[in-house]
């Protein structure tokens, strides 16, 4: 009877090890990067665009009036806003800024900034600037707790990101305004600008996967060797297909 409660014991054992295992093995430790590189180079799109649906404004239109569709936004030389360019594989860097505040307001019924990128451990500041009741109904893939909350006229409210993931923020008011925040467990993010271009800054020389994500077009990745001081130089292009969306 003792073996078997041993043998209990150790099979329950392991089976807490590994539930920890994973989130231990990905913790990121905060170190002084020392001949940290910079990653720089431009998100751009090639070939035709798809059309792009008008929004259907079906309340309260005159506010809600001239609401753009932000889901693809190509700029000057074919450049792609709104890309999230994301450093894979990193497991130790530059300090996470805490009181960085990632604000999301709600202004003329739309979200804004329509797209912006976060670290686990900040907080989401939300805002309605707006007359009207708004929403913000954000869902997670992961073990981020969800949240919906009212904002009525001037609301502000923050909640916390306590995991790293994609997550999409809808009004349950306003069908058609849409947000997303992509939350890492690192600070080596980046918002490609109207232009397309992005920066990474502080990365310590190794070899990562270097990954942008966009709403409508989809992922790519590249496999890079960073070297200790370095720039680099690192594009991508993305060639849309009609009527395809990742």
């Amino acid at each position: 009877m003792k073996n078997i409660l041993n043998k209990l014991t150790l099979a329950s054992s392991m089976v807490i090890l590994l539930a920890i295992l994973p989130s231990t093995l990905m913790a990121y430790e905060e170190i002084v990067v020392k001949e940290g590189a910079t990653i720089r180079g431009t998100v751009k799109v090639e070939g035709k665009l798809p059309a792009l649906a008008p929004l259907q404004i079906t309340k309260y239109k005159e506010i809600c009036k001239d609401v753009p569709n932000e889901s693809l936004i190509v700029g000057p030389r074919q450049g792609l806003r709104y890309a999230v360019v994301t450093l894979e594989g990193i497991t130790k860097g530059k300090a996470v800024e805490r009181e960085t505040i990632n604000e999301l307001d709600n202004v003329k019924c739309r979200f804004s900034p329509h797209v912006q990128a976060a670290s686990v451990g900040q907080f989401v500041l939300l805002r309605n600037s707006d007359p009207i009741l708004h929403t913000a109904h954000a869902s997670f893939a992961n073990e981020q707790p969800q949240f919906n909350v009212g904002l009525y006229p001037g609301r502000i409210i923050r909640k916390p990101l306590i995991a790293a993931g994609l997550v999409k923020i809808r009004c349950e008011v306003h069908p058609w305004m849409s947000a997303y925040i992509v939350v890492t467990e690192h600070p080596y993010h980046s918002i490609s600008d109207i232009y397309g271009e992005y920066e990474l800054s502080e990365v310590p020389p190794g070899m990562y996967q270097l990954k942008v994500w966009h709403e409508t077009l989809g992922t790519q990745e590249k496999r890079i060797e960073v070297k200790p001081a370095a720039t680099q130089h690192i594009d991508f292009t993305f060639t849309p297909s009609p009527g395809v969306k990742k």
